[in-house]
């Protein structure tokens, strides 16, 4: 399926549309008008229909195969609308451009500055999180940009779909979209999609950005956003609330976000004390796990055979693995961070505070949100050494994946690497 200037195309017409597209982009650009204030609008009625129930026959399936939940949507539709996209966009980029002064040098010339769009973006989209394409395009276009979509391989046409019924609401929005839903194997193709764009925009890990490098031309800019790893710190004097909303947010978000706790370092070196929390972390897990919808027998049957083979393979790695109903923890005496199996398992880790910048350091390029789980005396203290150390959001236990209008990326805000600032002698 295609998205191309506001019309639904089947594949067959893959061909005559990429032909037509670098005209296409070039008759924008010189056609160019100013997007934002109807991007805003354009999602703020979009986010009014989804809570009305108007997509209530795609959303429903998602909701029932644990794909988000209910409260996981309510945050992304509220996120759309009006006040917070405006924040959003107001943070990130009105704020430059609101206030940026011209410079006027002794001769009596005046240099205006400006920030205005990169012109093409290519995404190449993630299907970690639901809706992440929709939301890369309409992070491009805020920031003025011309976007041309590759749907990830899994895509169950939510994005589409969002995209399609925006553009009906601000059909002006029709040329600034273009979605194709291709292989990363068709190298031609995507080599095509690249030669007529500005900047790569890239969601995924390491091979994901190895790729789109290999892809991209020396005139193309490589826009990352890399898988990231996130874990929670916990102190031995933190209450039990905290780490019950950590196992909330782990049974929630099933560990598949870049924001999301893979682990649990403890401000301890003894082994006792990391077996002790363990055992009390997995009754958490448990309780919580119950409340949240069960997990497939697929991912049940591919997370007991990682466990199984780390149970083979403890007498060698000194990894203790817990099982619980529906919930699993590995108890590690390493500092490394790491990925976790994901799906409600968790590791824990022993990491005295005075350790934190020297064991986390030389991962500082995957580090993103560390949960901290302490008193609110050392909280500061704690935040500094993190952040020493690569880390670039701090937040509670519950709060890892959570999004606010305004907040920053992986340490970066979207709509400025999406633009470029201009200078012009008057």
């Amino acid at each position: 399926m295609i998205l191309f200037d506001g019309k639904i195309f089947s594949d067959d017409r893959l061909d005559f549309i990429l032909n037509q597209l670098p005209e296409h982009c070039i008759h924008t650009l010189e056609n160019q008008i100013s997007l934002y204030q109807k991007v805003i609008h354009a999602c703020s009625i979009l986010s009014e229909q989804i809570q009305k129930g108007l997509f209530d026959s795609i959303i429903q399936p998602l909701l029932d195969r644990g794909m988000f939940t209910k409260h996981q949507l309510q945050q992304a539709v509220s996120f759309f609308q009006r006040e917070h996209i405006e924040t959003k966009y107001q943070i990130e980029l009105g704020c430059l451009t609101e206030h940026l002064a011209p410079i006027i040098l002794p001769s009596g010339i005046t240099i205006q500055r400006s920030y205005v769009p990169l012109g093409v973006l290519f995404h190449i989209a993630a299907g970690n999180a639901e809706g992440l394409p929709f939301y890369s395009v309409i992070e491009g276009m805020l920031a003025g940009n011309i976007n041309i979509l590759k749907l990830p391989s899994m895509d169950d046409g939510l994005s589409i779909l969002l995209l399609q019924k925006l553009v009906q609401i601000e059909p002006c929005l029709a040329p600034y979209i273009a979605v194709f839903d291709i292989s990363s194997t068709h190298t031609t193709i995507l080599k095509k999609l690249e030669n007529i764009s500005d900047a790569i925009v890239v969601w995924g890990g390491d091979e994901a950005v190895r790729a789109a490098r290999t892809l991209a031309s020396p005139s193309t800019q490589i826009i990352s956003w890399g898988h990231k790893l996130s874990f929670a710190y916990l102190t031995l004097d933190a209450k039990e609330e905290e780490l019950r909303g950590l196992a909330a947010h782990i049974c929630e978000t099933n560990q598949l976000l870049c924001s999301s706790c893979q682990g649990i370092f403890v401000d301890t070196d003894k082994k006792d004390v990391i077996q002790s929390i363990g055992h009390s972390f997995l009754k958490l897990l448990e309780e919580e796990s119950i409340t949240y919808p069960p997990l497939s027998i697929g991912i049940r049957g591919k997370t007991s055979i990682s466990l199984y083979n780390e149970e083979l393979e403890s007498e060698d790695s000194h990894r203790e693995i817990l099982r619980g109903k529906g919930a699993s923890i590995i108890l590690s005496y390493d500092s490394e961070p790491e990925l976790s199996y994901m799906f409600r398992n968790c590791w824990i880790k022993p990491l005295p505070r005075k350790n934190i910048v020297k064991m986390l350091k030389p991962s500082k390029g995957y580090l993103q949100t560390v949960g901290l789980l302490c008193l609110e005396k050392d909280r500061l203290a704690l935040s500094k050494e993190l952040i020493k150390a690569g880390v670039v959001r701090v937040t509670y236990g519950s709060d890892m994946s959570r999004t606010i209008p305004g907040e920053a990326h992986d340490g970066e805000y979207a709509l400025r690497r999406y633009s470029k600032l201009v200078e012009v002698e008057i």
